[in-house]
């Protein structure tokens, strides 16, 4: 594992930890919440909206609680970067705020909620600073990806985030600019990334290209690397062949419940919870190839049934 202030939990531990399903999807699909450009940030500056976000934690935490293991759970700023502030119909302060009450919601938690076999990893979470299944030839270059996570990580930073994420990546220049905030402020940092089908990142770049130039550009400081919201099974096509030293880099793999490709899914009015047991059978084969796999959940269409299915293989991986 790459650079990190401390010992997180999970490194530390002989046991997986497990982290949530999608939430979001949990949200739109079984709670009727409307979430702008999928944003959670508007939810979280209500009451109301902090409980149904806190009911939905304490489900995975029970899991967790259950089979004696920890857990990672990532605060609700996937889009709490200001590039997405205006879409949110927020001011960019509102949103830094939003990042502070984001971890505050889980510090709470955490005090009421952890015990000494279950300890609880509070990750400040972020995201891809355009939609990530559009091309778009307006991405972000590294130095505004800096501008822009920059903010969101000294909020997560000053509030004592355990840990920093940037999930659904496809933009390496976004990677590497969120990993160079995160060494800058001495702060561990997964990130994770988002392929297709066919195993490759949007626009073709392998997932083993994409880890080796990452760890390239910023002298391997990322703690690990991981792979989320594509199906198991597509996370497969993307390890074959992949060899040893890439595949240690890989500590966790948060699959889509779903095997449809992401055009699909977004043009999807209908929750696909897929077949657990297939998802199951998939994520077992990745078990099995990945040595240094640290935390296991789900993303897209996954809820407490896929992680209380994938959490069952925990005794027996350990």
């Amino acid at each position: 594992m790459g650079s990190l202030s401390k010992i997180l939990p999970q490194l530390a531990s002989s046991k997986l930890f497990v982290t949530e399903g999608g939430i979001e999807t949990t949200l739109i699909y079984k709670k009727n919440i409307d979430l702008p450009e999928f944003s959670t940030l508007p939810l979280i500056d209500t009451e109301e909206g902090r409980k149904t976000i806190l009911s939905i934690y304490q489900g995975y935490i029970n899991i967790a609680l259950a089979h004696s293991t920890g857990i990672v759970l990532e605060t609700r700023t996937w889009r709490g970067s200001p590039a997405w502030s205006s879409k949110s119909g927020l001011s960019d302060p509102q949103v830094v705020d939003l990042n502070r009450t984001a971890v505050k919601i889980l510090r709470d938690l955490r005090h009421k909620t952890e015990t000494p076999s279950t300890p609880i990893v509070i990750s400040g979470a972020m995201g891809p600073l355009q939609d990530a299944y559009k091309d778009s030839a307006d991405m972000a270059s590294f130095s505004q990806a800096r501008e822009y996570y920059g903010p969101q990580i000294r909020a997560f930073a000053e509030e004592g985030v355990d840990m920093l994420c940037i999930m659904t990546v496809t933009n390496l220049d976004e990677a590497t600019a969120a990993v160079s905030v995160a060494r800058e402020y001495n702060l561990p940092i997964h990130v994770s990334f988002s392929i297709e089908t066919d195993g490759r990142l949007r626009g073709g770049r392998t997932l083993e290209d994409a880890i080796r130039e990452v760890d390239r550009l910023t002298d391997n400081y990322t703690t690990y690397f991981g792979v989320n919201c594509a199906h198991p099974r597509h996370i497969m096509i993307a390890l074959r062949g992949v060899p040893e030293d890439v595949m240690s880099r890989i500590g966790s793999i948060r699959g889509n419940s779903s095997l449809k490709c992401h055009d699909e899914l977004d043009n999807s009015v209908v929750l696909d919870r897929g077949d657990i047991s297939v998802w199951v059978q998939e994520f077992n084969g990745l078990l099995d190839i990945l040595p240094r796999l640290k935390v296991v959940g789900g993303c897209c269409g996954t809820d407490e049934e896929h992680v209380e299915a994938i959490a069952g293989r925990i005794h027996s991986f350990s």
